[in-house]
């Protein structure tokens, strides 16, 4: 009788382990696809002194506010062009964001309406927003430095370079 109820507990756990298979790939197979859809974009800014910053895009909704979030470090001459689809005054905000960072905001014919230079990371629940009164559609986040660095200023025109998908 022991031998019997042993094995009539074998069918429960194999279908105990396939179930388990099966979520399992179901996750994977939507992780996966999440993947593929979100592929990253990049393209390039070239400012007014001819330096040739590498941008990773954002262009959609989700991109947008993840933003640079998470980010412990940013590499030298790069960072993330934001693309809207039409001019606003966009606000940003560095809650989860770990790195401080230059913000500028450019309008629709690609010039300097606003920047706030070394904003600082926020790991509060009520952090500040940073933003243009402006109307802009592009907004480029790079390292800390590079206003003064490339001496931007207000009117300066910013060249943008979208790469091939």
């Amino acid at each position: 009788m022991q031998t019997f109820l042993c094995q009539a507990g074998k069918p429960d756990h194999i279908e105990y382990a396939m179930k388990k298979i099966l979520i399992a790939s179901l996750l994977f197979t939507l992780c996966f696809s999440i993947a593929a859809k979100e592929k990253t974009r990049y393209g390039a800014v070239i400012l007014p002194d001819k330096t040739i910053l590498t941008m990773e895009l954002a262009t959609t909704e989700e991109q947008w506010i993840r933003g640079l979030m998470y980010r412990h470090s940013l590499a030298p001459g790069t960072g993330m062009l934001f693309i809207y689809d039409h001019p606003a005054p966009y606000a940003f905000w560095m809650k989860n964001c770990f790195i401080h960072l230059d913000i500028i905001w450019l309008s629709q014919d690609k010039k300097i309406v606003y920047y706030v230079e070394n904003v600082p990371p926020c790991d509060q629940p009520d952090c500040p927003s940073y933003g243009s009164m402006n109307m802009a559609r592009y907004v480029i986040e790079v390292n800390p430095g590079t206003v003064k660095k490339h001496k931007l200023k207000l009117g300066d025109e910013i060249r943008i370079k979208l790469f091939d998908k």
